[in-house]
């Protein structure tokens, strides 16, 4: 089997250490067995109850963990199980992908960008995008998880959450309002001013992908997400 380049394997490993913090906020067990991570319970919202840790997992260790999920996802993260003769449908396959650090990072924020540190900004910030009942308030104390949210005049328009994940720095849940163009730079710059020094991981698809790959993101290979 042919080596895994360090890059998609630091993605892959900061979305596990995503999913153990998030599961473990909701006070879900999980278990790990045989390069296949998975969930004792039912899983959050826009989350996989199994991932694949590794090119070698099988499917039929994808299918025992999946016993106890009528219904549910798997994430294979490395874009190489076929599901659908297992009554699962696709659905969606996106792209790993990482950005080296910049070698001088901001000292401090762009205009109109904060960190979250409310719970009343938090409720409106997952109001926007539908992750109330995800990332709820006790991540604000969590050392790993920062909120951003950007504000034009006074009115929350847009947002993003990094995740420490060690040696790289998880971006996701960027979301922006209707009428209200997310600046990838500045997003770039925020990430940079609060953890300086480090890569930045995601995963995304559609013409998210292309903004990111301009953005100086390197695609790195697939992840496929089946549902039943």
């Amino acid at each position: 089997m042919r080596r895994v380049d360090p890059r998609l394997r630091a993605a892959v490993d900061a979305s596990v250490r995503w999913y153990d913090d998030i599961f473990a906020v909701h006070r879900i067990p999980v278990t790990v067995r045989r390069a296949v991570w998975s969930a004792s319970g039912a899983a959050p919202p826009w989350h996989s109850a199994v991932k694949t840790l590794g090119p070698e997992a099988a499917i039929d260790d994808v299918l025992h963990a999946m016993e106890p999920h009528e219904h549910g996802s798997v994430a294979d993260s490395f874009g190489r199980l076929d599901l659908a003769a297992h009554g699962f449908d696709l659905l969606f396959e996106a792209t790993w992908l990482h950005r080296p650090p910049d070698p001088a990072p901001p000292s401090g924020l762009p205009m109109g960008w904060s960190v979250v540190g409310n719970t009343d900004v938090l409720d409106e910030w997952n109001r926007h995008h539908e992750t109330t009942e995800v990332l709820g308030p006790a991540l604000l104390d969590h050392p790993r998880f920062r909120f951003l949210a950007r504000h034009d005049e006074g009115v929350l328009t847009g947002g993003a959450v990094t995740h420490d994940a060690g040696p790289t720095v998880g971006l996701s849940n960027c979301w922006s309002m209707p009428g209200h163009h997310l600046d990838w730079p500045d997003v770039l710059s925020c990430v940079g001013a609060l953890h300086p020094g480090r890569p930045v991981v995601d995963y995304a698809w559609g013409d998210d992908l292309d903004v990111m790959v301009a953005a100086g993101f390197s695609p790195l290979g697939p992840q496929l997400v089946w549902a039943r």
